[in-house]
């Protein structure tokens, strides 16, 4: 019988002491472990209005285009450059709108030469039908002559005058005092009749335009917060002139113009502005959670909110009313004072469980949306 030595034994058996020496526990396996998340309070919203962002625009601002077709010869303006009333800003080729004028002229002498002669034709047969010398129907035909060339005369002469209007059409001028946004053609470039060249923004009253969601509709005549971006010159009051009913297709809101007013009422076109509007009572509280809160996973925008011990998370949906710089003003199944998972939301699914990260995220409640 063979018989194993005890050292034998305990090189064999070392492998097996070794690799269970190696394992670690599970319980020290951080892939076991809740996840980490970091909590927030949710604060009541102090703020009643909320903030969009348009830009400035004027009241009335114009496609202008020549009344006539023909190459473009020169451009007189530069985006950005003010115009008044009357100037030039751009002249087409005026070589032959200036030969259908001459054409047209032409056509008034040979016209006119045509009349003369068949009114002096319609003369002398009026005496001759008086003698009895020609028929009465021969002298019907002649007078018909006669007042057809005067008619021809008369269009001739007409079309004359449009001819010699249209050869002026060649240069493009200011219909008022403005400022160029545009310029839409360029020399050489073929035009027709009315197509736009010059977008011309009209001097008088600033605008600024915002687009507002289905959920904010503000009467007609109310007033606003306008503030001016890089602009130190304070809030200044904004009156709603212009609401639109027609929502826009793509993103569903719907354009407003308010009337900017004191020092913002010479802003420059085009600049940014943001427009503070105050909100409508409402029966839902209105609430403030960090913006990192708020995770939307294709079922609408919600926060995870945090309970119980061990602490576990439970959805709660939210609707987003305006957004700022790190909070987010929302009003939904939450009440104040609740803690909400605010970094680490999209890690998480219901019921699971959490583990509170030491470290709170500071309170926004002082955090303009």
């Amino acid at each position: 019988m063979l018989r194993l030595r005890p050292a034998t034994i305990a090189v064999c058996l070392l492998p097996f002491v070794l690799t269970a020496c190696g394992e670690p526990s599970k319980a020290d396996d951080p892939r076991t472990h809740a996840p980490l998340v970091r909590s927030a309070a949710v604060q009541h919203s102090s703020d009643t209005s909320r903030s969009f962002t348009g830009t400035v625009a004027a009241r009335v601002q114009s496609d202008l285009g020549f009344r006539v077709s023909g190459k473009i010869l020169e451009r007189l303006v530069d985006t950005g450059q003010t115009v008044k009333r009357g100037e030039p800003l751009m002249r087409l080729d005026p070589i032959d709108l200036g030969l259908q004028a001459r054409a047209q002229q032409e056509a008034v002498t040979a016209a006119r030469a045509r009349a003369k002669q068949t009114a002096d034709d319609e003369a002398r047969y009026r005496d001759l039908v008086a003698a009895g010398a020609v028929s009465a129907s021969a002298y019907d035909q002649i007078k018909a002559a006669a007042d057809a060339a005067r008619a021809q005369l008369s269009a001739s002469v007409a079309q004359a005058n449009v001819a010699r209007n249209a050869s002026g059409y060649a240069v493009l001028l200011a219909d008022a005092d403005g400022v160029v946004m545009e310029t839409l053609a360029e020399p050489g470039q073929v035009v027709s009749p009315g197509q736009p060249v010059v977008r011309l923004a009209r001097a008088g009253q600033r605008e600024a335009i915002v687009n507002l969601p289905e959920t904010l509709r503000p009467a007609p005549g109310s007033t606003a917060l306008a503030t001016l971006y890089g602009r130190n010159t304070g809030a200044v009051s904004a009156t709603l002139r212009l609401l639109s009913d027609s929502a826009d297709r793509l993103t569903r809101t719907f354009e407003a113009r308010y009337v900017l007013e004191g020092a913002l009422a010479n802003a420059p076109l085009g600049a940014t502005v943001t427009l503070h509007i105050p909100e409508g009572p409402t029966n839902k509280p209105v609430l403030q959670v960090p913006i990192a809160a708020i995770y939307n996973a294709g079922k609408g925008p919600g926060v995870w909110a945090i309970a119980g011990n061990p602490a576990k998370v439970t959805w709660r949906s939210v609707e987003v009313l305006s957004l700022g710089d790190d909070a987010a003003r929302v009003s939904g199944e939450l009440k104040a004072g609740e803690q909400i998972v605010a970094l680490g939301a999209h890690l998480l699914h219901e019921g699971e469980q959490v583990r509170l990260a030491s470290q709170s995220v500071a309170s926004v409640a002082g955090s303009r949306p």
